[in-house]
């Protein structure tokens, strides 16, 4: 747990205190991008790589680059003396707004079913601009997890207009088969997702094979395991896709997430 503090263009309050006008492009359109940042043990993770993402984000929408010196700024800020687990939000709004503030881990269940939900929102890079873009309307996403919790999942595993795999609205999927680790391609535009890019690291350093590609749910099905994993959550098998009960074994898995663990508290080495 953290102090929760929001500073919003450098003027900090108590998180339930932090306002912006009705004005802001970011409260009337959500128009902007934002960055969700892991803390573990008061340690944020891959500062660089989420605001590397930031730029990307804001550069397929049209906006200009983040105030990155004054970002980092209220990182250290709000950071301070904060030695528990949370989440950093940063959002840069079409007005210009800048937003950083800590908050407490999110009070989430564990992902142990997903239920597909098309997502047609979701098109391959090169085709629509803001493709892959954290962009700050996430509706869609919010509305894909609720229809798959009101058919009894936990949340959604996203589906193309194709039929082929994407991710999660909130989360990233991956999966073992044979030995080797398995993610849907990059340039179907899918968020390229900080924890992927860890857990394909890991899996490399364990001398795991990884493979990219288009895949259907049925190559989901077809996986000796299946696992999840974002910015604020632990890697964690998934144990139902569907109607389809997975398979239980998850040594992979088990051992990823104990290294990312290891690796966003410092305990570890970076691979």
């Amino acid at each position: 747990m953290v102090t929760q503090i929001a500073l919003v263009d450098g003027v900090a309050s108590p998180l339930e205190q932090a306002t912006l006008p009705i004005t802001d492009a970011g409260v009337a359109r959500g128009d902007g991008a934002f960055e969700t940042i892991g803390v573990w043990d008061g340690r944020p993770f891959r500062v660089d790589d989420h605001l590397w993402r930031l730029d990307r984000s804001l550069a397929s929408i049209g906006l200009p680059p983040a105030p990155a010196d004054a970002i980092r700024g209220d990182l250290v800020r709000v950071l301070e003396d904060q030695p528990g687990d949370g989440a950093l939000r940063i959002f840069v709004t079409g007005s210009g707004t800048r937003i950083v503030a800590l908050v407490d881990p999110p009070a989430r269940v564990m992902l142990d079913h997903l239920v597909c939900q098309p997502a047609p929102w979701i098109r391959p890079l090169g085709t629509y601009a803001p493709a892959a873009a954290k962009t700050m309307s996430y509706g869609p996403n919010m509305a894909a997890s609720r229809a798959a919790q009101r058919a009894g999942g936990d949340d959604a595993l996203l589906v193309s207009l194709e039929g082929l795999v994407l991710e999660g609205p909130t989360f990233t999927v991956l999966w073992v088969r044979d030995g080797e680790l398995v993610a849907p391609a990059l340039d179907l535009g899918l968020v390229d997702s900080i924890s992927r890019r860890s857990i394909v690291e890991l899996a490399a350093a364990a001398g795991l094979t990884c493979h990219t590609g288009d895949y259907t749910r049925d190559d989901v099905l077809a996986a000796d395991e299946v696992l999840t994993c974002s910015s604020v959550r632990p890697v964690h098998p998934l144990a139902r896709l569907d109607d389809r009960d997975l398979p239980t074994k998850a040594a992979v898995t088990t051992r990823l997430a104990a290294a990312l663990d290891g690796w966003r508290r410092g305990i570890t080495a970076v691979p």
